[in-house]
């Protein structure tokens, strides 16, 4: 969930308005418009005190509807790190999301289009594909050796393990062209020692895909 920014919310998730809970369900939670589902949250408080109780809602937005900030905040941060963004089945037409892609661009990165008609942004694209994006996924995927996962409903996965040569590497931080930032009241061997702890141990590997369960949607 920490790499997903869902922009424009999910069919199958409802939100707490009261503490923030997130609900993946099982089935299709039945509104949208960020409308009350008929649930309540369950989370329970310190000291076993009672649930939170606080109103369950969708989490779709509607045209009149803000953006989450969390998930924006996630988007445009993937974005300027991004070295290559691709958009898949959208028009570009809607801002600020639509304008996230041409952020990456501007900082050096690649940008590639997916869309059976033209968009907004086709000029600043390096690579256009006017194809159905199931093809052209279908087709990346069997260059790429990979397999692409059966439909099995939805699954929450916290955090996921990167691609070998991907992990964190212990570097000097005057290899980060002084752009490298440090916590309040780290030195700098405190920052050098926090990036050791964060690379896997050549012992045990990297960290293994975390799961959690789907929760039944109850009516």
């Amino acid at each position: 969930r920490d790499k997903l920014a869902e922009l424009h919310g999910n069919m199958f998730v409802e939100e707490c308005v009261k503490c923030g809970k997130q609900y993946v369900r099982d089935a299709v939670v039945g509104s949208m418009g960020l409308k009350p589902t008929g649930r309540l949250c369950s989370v329970t408080k310190a000291r076993g005190l009672r649930a939170c109780r606080g109103k369950l809602r969708d989490t779709i937005l509607d045209w009149e509807d803000s953006l989450p900030d969390r998930d924006l905040t996630l988007a445009d941060e993937a974005c300027r790190k991004a070295d290559l963004s691709v958009t898949l089945g959208t028009s570009l037409q809607i801002k600020p999301s639509g304008n996230l892609p041409l952020i990456t661009k501007k900082r050096g990165g690649k940008l590639v289009i997916v869309n059976l008609q033209a968009t907004k942004h086709d000029r600043q694209a390096d690579l256009r594909i006017h194809a159905y994006v199931d093809d052209v996924m279908t087709k990346l995927m069997k260059h790429l050796g990979l397999e692409v996962p059966e439909w099995t409903g939805p699954v929450v996965v916290e955090s996921a393990e990167q691609p070998p040569g991907k992990w964190l590497k212990e570097e000097p931080l005057s290899q980060h062209n002084g752009t490298g930032t440090l916590c309040p009241g780290n030195t700098p061997q405190e920052h050098h020692d926090g990036l050791k702890q964060e690379r896997p141990s050549p012992d045990t590997g990297p960290p293994p895909v975390k799961k959690v369960k789907v929760e039944p949607l109850l009516t």
